[in-house]
């Protein structure tokens, strides 16, 4: 294993070729899974269980919350931009205490769920993910948005709600990604 800052002792899983940034936090790491050739970068924060596939990029100051029983988890070829919020769990606004330090009977109608984000999926710099949202394959969000429902699959999206923008080229990039594998595993 070639990971020049991290100790991966402690996650669940961890491939081959990982590199994560010496600043990362992972609160939780017995509950992180992560494939071969995957990059977290510095500043990035980790509070909720984790399942990463291979060739996926978290770019620096990403937060992926949502605690112990909620769940985040990465197709290949995925990658965010530095700032993305991914919240798989929230407190409820209208009523109830908003804070991790109360039992769950004082906290209201908080929500634990699932965000999945879909191989070839991109999420744009700054830009935020409500608990129960699925990235489709190929889906895309710009930057700067907000997404709060699923995305089609090899779909761009923007905005706050995030709006279907137009189609992604689907055939190409996954032509891109055979030429890629091919000469990976060709040690190219």
């Amino acid at each position: 294993m070639s990971n020049i800052f991290f100790d991966p002792s402690n996650l669940k899983k961890c491939g081959k070729n990982v590199i994560i940034g010496k600043t990362v936090r992972i609160r939780h790491p017995e509950l992180v899974e992560i494939g071969d050739n995957v990059i977290i970068d510095d500043f990035t924060y980790i509070s909720t269980a984790l399942t990463i596939q291979s060739f996926v990029h978290i770019a620096s100051g990403c937060k992926l919350i949502g605690g112990r029983s909620a769940l985040i988890n990465f197709g290949s070829f995925s990658t965010l931009a530095p700032n993305v919020v991914l919240a798989a769990g929230s407190d409820d606004y209208l009523e109830g205490l908003a804070t991790p330090m109360v039992s769950p009977e004082y906290k209201g109608n908080f929500g634990i769920g699932i965000i999945e984000i879909g191989r070839h999926s991109i999420l744009g710099a700054n830009s935020v993910v409500l608990p129960n949202v699925k990235f489709n394959e190929g889906s895309a969000l710009g930057a700067l948005s907000l997404a709060n429902s699923s995305l089609e699959a090899w779909a761009l999206y923007a905005g706050i709600p995030a709006k279907k923008i137009k189609q992604r080229n689907k055939e190409e990039i996954l032509r891109m990604e055979q030429r890629f594998l091919a000469r990976h595993e060709n040690g190219r």
